[in-house]
């Protein structure tokens, strides 16, 4: 199921919430923001992850070797 979402109205009721309640709506923003920074971090760490293991089999005779 597929909403409309007015964004005028959305942006209004925001405007709205900061006014009438702006713990609420610090709490909201804090973790939206929250949920974007960890997305975008796991994925991030993905890649890390993805190139340490890449490196570790690139130079695994060297590794053994020093060991």
């Amino acid at each position: 199921m597929t909403a409309i979402i007015d964004k005028a109205l959305v942006k209004q009721a925001l405007k709205e919430l900061i006014q009438e309640d702006p713990v609420t709506f610090k709490a909201l923003l804090k973790e939206v923001l929250n949920e974007s920074f960890l997305t975008a971090n796991q994925e991030e760490d993905v890649e890390i992850e993805q190139l340490i293991y890449k490196n570790f089999d690139r130079y695994s005779a060297t590794f053994k070797a020093l060991a």
